[in-house]
């Protein structure tokens, strides 16, 4: 039945496939455009069953943690849904590993991401500070990085360069940290530094390892156009 179910899905793809402006040609072709739609079919079949498999293993996980009530658990499963796309469903959660272990810096620090995806930016700053406070150094320093953006965003630009230099002065400066040290000191009025500070982008681009390339090529391009306007 399977076998047959998806041998009709591709023949149904086909016939839409067919009727698409400018691509539907490519479609008509005899074989050749029955195997490419079959092609698109599996593609879609094999990626609808990962995310599929995704969302069984995380209401799976979900349910054992929500089922012990400790700081811990509490955290990990706001965590776990934080991380997963669902930063409303880890506000209460983190709130609540918040209260119980207040001088935890991970949930005040993983509390600021979820306020800070939906919408929150005075609540993020808020417990994003709270966690610097507890510990800069927590997350490699990312809490003092997080902080400074989030500080820049809620028009806090003196700030944000306090804590993205301070950043810096903990970690080492990176493209991350050099284009956002920029954007604050271009919103303090200071344009040669933020000038300056955007040309150290391309600088730590090339010192970055080959696993932080691709993320880090992405503030140098953000760099240059910040240049140029």
């Amino acid at each position: 039945m399977r076998f047959l179910g998806y041998f009709l899905a591709v023949f149904v793809a086909l016939f839409v496939l067919r009727q698409l402006p400018l691509v539907g040609g490519l479609f008509r072709v005899p074989l050749f455009g029955f195997f490419l739609a079959a092609i698109l079919v599996s593609a879609v079949v094999a990626k609808g069953g990962a995310w599929w498999s995704a969302q069984r293993r995380l209401a799976s996980q979900t349910r054992e943690l929500g089922q012990v009530d400790t700081p811990q658990m509490r955290g990990k499963l706001g965590r776990l849904l934080l991380l997963n796309g669902r930063p409303a469903q880890a506000l209460a959660p983190l709130g609540e590993a918040v209260d119980w272990e207040p001088e935890n810096p991970e949930w005040h620090y993983r509390l600021g991401q979820a306020r800070l995806r939906t919408g929150d930016r005075t609540g993020g700053v808020e417990a994003l500070a709270h966690a610097a406070e507890l510990d800069e150094r927590h997350a490699y320093g990312e809490v003092l990085l997080l902080l400074g953006e989030a500080r820049l965003g809620a028009g806090q630009a003196e700030q944000a360069l306090v804590s993205l230099e301070r950043f810096e002065a903990l970690q080492g400066p990176s493209p991350r940290s050099a284009y956002w040290r920029g954007r604050a000191l271009a919103a303090l009025g200071r344009k040669e530094e933020a000038r300056a500070s955007y040309a150290d982008v391309s600088r730590l681009v090339a010192q970055a390892p080959k696993y932080q390339r691709g993320t880090a090529l992405g503030f140098q391009l953000r760099a240059t156009l910040a240049r140029l306007f």
